[in-house]
């Protein structure tokens, strides 16, 4: 924990603090509640180790300068900043449930290309944001996206921390001070080779290039350089080729490969000019998959169950547990049958339904409960 802030102090007379979620290399994140509203918020401190750097607290204050500036729902809203007693400076945030996505691969392995991509798009419009308001990122990262929830359930993925985000409208760059020249800022796996050349001239076509090594380890759950050591790491990303994505896993569609492929060209001026075309060549990509288990069958699918559960709770209650599963394996039967993809003979379709009544009327249950397996019709 901050040696100034402990769990059960309250800051500015408003935030009190709860527990600790997370450190990372330049701070501490904290779960804090408003006292008045009641609501959670996160809190971020920088480490007193980071503090007496020179020009670290200018770099911390640009993270809430650079986010407090988007508004899109793919970018961690900031609500307030402030400063110790001790001169530490604080940023608020919302608070996030959920993990980020380097936690989700070491969970899970190597993501399905349908999510990875949708993940990916998400934060390609954070980005896109981003960009337009002359703010390149410089450390996207699975680590620095993070998977939440909407409301309403649907996946979403926010982007996190721009502390070491350049700020490129010269009206409003102070790199001078917070960096560095020489400077090695940002997760060298993701690194473009500008970049580790000299952090401080960048632009956001270094963000591209992260963009690309993020799809190849979403995607695979290997690096596009394999390497022991940052040195040796740093001589393959300035000098050698990576290796094709289709041969850390083959049955990734050629098309991706090629953006990843141009992402990671090590002249910036190779790559995609900006996000918003490698947000159509990602689309692209997608539209020219085939839909994951029939997404217009699957919605057909949830809308037969829940009329089925609608009408059984009005029905019989013996009858409706001994002949759920029949119902409803028949009624899929149908929808899929009127599938063109996945179309079947009538004459079985209808055999279904038949069966169906047949057995219901006859209360053999126990022939009921084999749950007439159609599905392999």
């Amino acid at each position: 924990m901050h040696a100034s802030v402990q769990i059960g102090d309250v800051l500015a007379s408003k935030y009190r603090i709860e527990s600790i979620l997370g450190t990372g290399a330049m701070g501490v994140v904290v779960s804090a509640r408003h006292v008045q509203l009641g609501s959670r918020v996160a809190l971020k401190f920088m480490l007193p180790e980071v503090l007496a750097v020179r020009g670290a607290a200018a770099r911390f204050l640009r993270e809430a300068r650079a986010a407090a500036r988007l508004r899109g729902e793919h970018i961690v809203r900031v609500s307030d900043v402030g400063t110790l007693e001790t001169g530490a400076p604080y940023i608020v945030m919302e608070f996030l449930e959920g993990s980020d996505l380097d936690a989700v691969l070491r969970a899970r392995g190597p993501l399905p290309v349908r999510e990875a991509l949708g993940y990916v798009l998400d934060a390609c419009e954070a980005l896109d944001e981003a960009h337009r308001a002359g703010i390149v990122h410089r450390d996207i990262k699975p680590k620095n996206l993070f998977l939440t929830r909407r409301p309403n359930g649907t996946a979403l993925i926010k982007v996190l921390d721009f502390g070491i985000s350049k700020l490129t409208d010269a009206a409003e760059d102070f790199h001078a001070t917070a960096t560095r020249t020489g400077a090695v800022l940002g997760s060298p796996a993701f690194m473009a080779p500008e970049q580790i050349r000299s952090a401080k001239h960048v632009d956001a076509r270094a963000d591209i290039y992260a963009l690309g090594s993020l799809v190849y380890y979403l995607v695979s759950k290997t690096f596009p350089f394999d390497a022991e050591t940052i040195g040796e790491l740093f001589g393959k990303v300035l000098y050698l080729e990576p290796m094709p994505l289709r041969a850390r896993r083959p049955n990734v569609p050629a098309s991706l490969e090629a953006i990843v492929s141009r992402c990671l060209q090590k002249d910036p001026l190779a790559r995609f000019p900006d996000v918003r075309e490698l947000m159509s060549a990602l689309r692209s990509v997608l539209d020219a998959m085939p839909p994951a288990r029939n997404e217009s069958l699957a919605a057909r699918e949830l809308h037969i169950e829940a009329r089925f559960q609608q009408r059984a709770r009005a029905a019989d209650p013996v009858s409706h547990a001994t002949a759920q599963s029949t119902f409803r394996h028949a009624a899929i039967s149908s929808a899929r049958a009127l599938n063109p993809k996945r179309a079947r003979p009538a004459l079985l379709t209808g055999l279904s339904f038949v069966v169906a009544f047949v057995l219901l009327v006859a209360g053999d249950v126990s022939a009921v409960r084999l749950r007439l397996t159609y599905r392999g019709l």
